[in-house]
């Protein structure tokens, strides 16, 4: 029996050497989904036989001396957001979406790397949660403990590699979406710097601060994967012409400096695993300085404006319309966008730069990172509800996403890394947030800690 390989460069060294084919390999990981997915509701649209055939095509290639590079042959699944040519997702929702009829451009660079889509995965309708809680799907639920919940809104991204139904998967991230269920699941998350991965073709929550970003068991296969969707996007206003990511772990002749927070309140947050995280960390022989997020509550504030307010617009036929086929509670999510005026809408937006450079200056200005929590200390336990209005799924997400979303709104890019197990044996996790567009350094500090929580 095929045994899964630990990594996408071991999947790559076995492909490369005769000791695994493709194809196996694929009918090795669509076994594996059709095993458990009924139970755990995370792919919700599989290609199979699209997948097979690419997989044949893909080991004919390297037969005929032809190799993509580190993604060749990788089984992978993708958020359901992404257009596709004959394929629209979904969204997690009723809802018709329009959004295009080609393949999105993270599809199409998946697609010329060589990675195998097997299938499209779960998420919060709208991605306007982050529970993985769906009406229309139903519930996505936690591999490591069913009665969990996954987070949100990436979480059948978050799940399908917890549960081994591929070697990485794409999520998006607007205030945490990839983070929060990569720490609730036990993998790795990476939300990119805004405008290094291009948006066309996908789903929008908020195109001011939406990144689209991979999720793996491995520090160096988030490397791998976002060196293959990042770059330039003609149809994406929002993408930087200097975005190419180049995956390779550096060196460092000293131990990087890190920023850690100087206040443990939390928000009345529980901070016990992260302190753990901190411990180690300067058991390891790395320089801590405290920092103090002062203007936290502002950042969250102009994120939920900006936020609120672009996808109100977005989903705006919803919202002028009775449409049955979007969740009542989504529908009350949407709506508060429209009580947020012209002029809050505007004064966020204009303040994100001024307040990204006063960021940088007090906040990492003698660091190379900064380490902080994720969100709750393990996945919470669902509780079954008749109904989940909005203001209780506002409450829900503000609670869990305290030191996420300000990175959304400032643009920076952050890595969610597993720390270890708490109290009830679920993972713990802290992320790394860096300055923009340092992802390389920002993960070869991250590889450097992967030992410090895992040696």
């Amino acid at each position: 029996m095929l045994q899964d390989p630990s990594s996408i460069q071991q999947f790559g060294t076995q492909i490369r050497e005769g000791k695994l084919q493709i194809t196996d390999a694929v009918e090795h990981y669509l076994n594996k989904v059709n095993e458990r997915n009924t139970e755990l509701n995370i792919v919700v649209k599989g290609f199979d036989d699209e997948a097979r055939n690419r997989a044949e095509a893909l080991d004919e290639e390297l037969r005929q001396g032809k190799d993509r590079g580190p993604m060749h042959g990788v089984p992978i699944a993708v958020k359901d957001i992404f257009a596709m040519t004959g394929c629209l997702p979904a969204a997690g929702s009723g809802a018709e979406i329009k959004c295009g009829n080609k393949d999105a451009a993270v599809i199409r660079k998946l697609k010329a790397s060589g990675a195998i889509i097997l299938g499209t995965l779960n998420l919060d309708e709208f991605a306007a949660g982050g529970t993985g809680v769906n009406l229309w799907f139903g519930r996505c639920k936690n591999p490591l403990d069913p009665r969990r919940i996954t987070g949100g809104s990436s979480s059948g991204s978050a799940a399908a590699v917890s549960a081994g139904f591929c070697l990485a998967s794409i999520g998006s991230d607007a205030g945490g979406s990839i983070r929060i269920p990569a720490a609730f699941c036990g993998v790795y998350g990476l939300k990119p710097t805004y405008g290094r991965v291009g948006r066309s073709g996908a789903v929008p929550r908020t195109w001011s601060m939406d990144c689209i970003g991979p999720l793996a068991s491995s520090v160096d296969d988030l490397g791998i994967v976002l060196a293959a969707i990042s770059g330039f996007d003609d149809d994406d206003p929002t993408s930087r012409r200097d975005s190419d990511f180049i995956w390779t772990r550096q060196s460092f002749d000293n131990l990087p400096r890190i920023g850690v927070l100087s206040d443990k309140s939390g928000g009345h947050m529980p901070l016990a695993s992260y302190e753990r995280a901190v411990r180690s960390i300067e058991q390891s022989g790395f320089p801590l300085i405290p920092k103090s997020l002062d203007k936290l509550d502002l950042y969250t504030e102009y994120h939920q404006r900006v936020v609120k307010s672009e996808a109100a617009t977005y989903h705006r036929a919803v919202l002028r319309g009775k449409d049955s086929t979007v969740a009542p509670e989504t529908v009350a999510a949407l709506r508060a966008g429209m009580q947020i005026s012209a002029m809050e809408y505007l004064e966020a937006q204009t303040q994100r730069e001024l307040l990204l450079q006063e960021f940088l200056d007090l906040a990492m200005n003698d660091v190379e990172v900064l380490v902080l929590p994720v969100s709750y200390e393990e996945a919470p336990i669902y509780h079954e509800k008749t109904s989940r209005d909005a203001e209780m799924i506002n409450q829900e997400f503000a609670k869990a996403s305290i030191f996420t979303r300000f990175v959304n709104f400032l643009g920076l890019p952050a890595v969610s890394l597993p720390t270890g197990l708490g109290p009830s044996g679920l993972p713990t996790a802290v992320q790394l947030i860096a300055k923009p567009f340092e992802e390389a350094t920002m993960l070869s500090i991250a590889s450097e800690m992967e030992s410090v929580f895992f040696c």
